[in-house]
Order: C-alpha cells, then structure tokens, then sequence
C-alpha cells in the first residue's frame, strides 16, 4: 500500500462528530496534510519534518512540537484516536517522548491547549496538558511493562498508543493496555487530535485512525 493511501485509510466517527477545527492561519500544509506548531512558540518549523514513505510518515524534529491534520477533530460522542509509532535510531534510555494529543484547541496560537500521552525510548510513560507556555503533569514519568523499549543499539520499537474516551471516562492505552483512566469532564477530550513529538527525534508513523472505539473492553493493568 502506498503511504498516500494509508494516510487516507482513516476510520472516521459518525458524520457530525468530525469537523474543522476553527479560527486557524493559513499554515502551509506539510506532506500527509499535516500543519505543525514548535514548542516555545518557534517560527522554524521547516526544522520539523513530516514524509510520505512507503512505511508510512516519516516524522523528524529538530526542535519539539505538535502535528496535526485540519480534519483529525472530534467534537461529541465516544471515539478513539490510535497511532502505531516506530522509533528510529535511539540510543538506549534516550529520554526524549513522542506520543499522541487529545483536546486540541487553538493549536496555532499562545493559548493552544491539548492532552497528550507520551511514550519514550527507556520504556517510561507519561501524561500531560498544555495550556499556553505552562504544563501540567497528570502522570510524570513511570515505567510500564507495555511501553516496547530500545533494549540495544539498532532496536527500532514500534509502540501503539491509543487515547479514547467513553461513557464519560477517558483511557490510555498504551499498546492495547489502559495504563491510565480519568473522568471526561477533567480530560476535557475534544478538539483536535495529532502528534505530539520532542525534539531530536526520527518517527515513523505507520497507523493513525480515529474513529469510534471497539466493542470490546481493553485490558486493564490499573489496580
């Protein structure tokens, strides 16, 4: 399959839960359709590289920041936003974190706020909310059996992460086990949803639906 048309392989929510988000500038679309804004409020964003390949999009930092695609907003309902992400060429217990955003508004400005669950090469998790320049840790950094980690030099793991929200409760999910769950009404989950990537960093993003959430239940590894 072509990484143009697995871009496009989007499982979409319902017709009406989907939409643009609003008040954007005209950023000028990377490849995959993708617009990025750089931590810091940095203006280089061509430091910030997205890639069509046929593995998927190549994604490549500089300087940290966050992804996104115009169409990837859910506004109501229950849904789950899910990314398959390959870490290419880290050192053993890098510690720069990648993962997925939820919630995302006015991403283009001094007041984007978003939810994000990272992942990082030393087999940690984490969870935090943007708000402007401050962030909030809900999770800081803690190890987890289900994050697939760089044991040695030349291992490329690939960790799917997921975020979804349901029935009023949000979970994390880091390769299909919740490490995570909170209230939606604390998560505040819709918005935009994309990438959240650190900087220094080569990605590639093999799998990327949002849509809505399986019929069957996650496991579980919370107490």
């Amino acid at each position: 399959m072509s990484a143009r048309l697995l871009v496009a392989c989007v499982a979409l929510a319902a017709a009406g839960c989907i939409q643009r988000p609003e008040g954007l500038p005209e950023i000028p679309l990377l490849p995959g359709g993708y617009r990025v804004a750089l931590d810091g409020g940095r203006l280089d964003p061509g430091r910030f590289v997205t890639e069509e390949t046929l593995d998927g999009i190549r994604v490549t930092t500089g300087p940290g920041g966050i992804a996104w695609r115009p169409q990837d907003s859910v506004s109501v309902g229950d849904f789950r936003a899910e990314a398959a992400l390959t870490l290419m060429g880290a050192p053993v217990a890098y510690r720069e974190g990648f993962g997925i955003f939820v919630g995302g508004r006015n991403l283009a400005g001094s007041s984007a706020r978003f939810l994000y669950l990272m992942v990082r090469a030393s087999g940690d998790y984490m969870i935090q909310r943007r708000v402007g320049q401050a962030t909030e840790t809900i999770v800081d950094w803690l190890p987890h059996a289900s994050v697939q980690r760089v044991d040695a030099d030349g291992d490329n793991p690939t960790n799917t992460l997921a975020v979804e929200s349901v029935g009023g409760e949000v979970r994390f999910l880091v390769n299909g086990t919740v490490v995570f769950r909170m209230s939606a009404a604390e998560a505040a989950p819709y918005g935009t949803v994309g990438l959240r990537v650190s900087h220094r960093l080569d990605l590639v993003l093999g799998r990327w639906t949002l849509g809505p959430p399986p019929p069957d239940s996650p496991p579980d590894s919370l107490p």
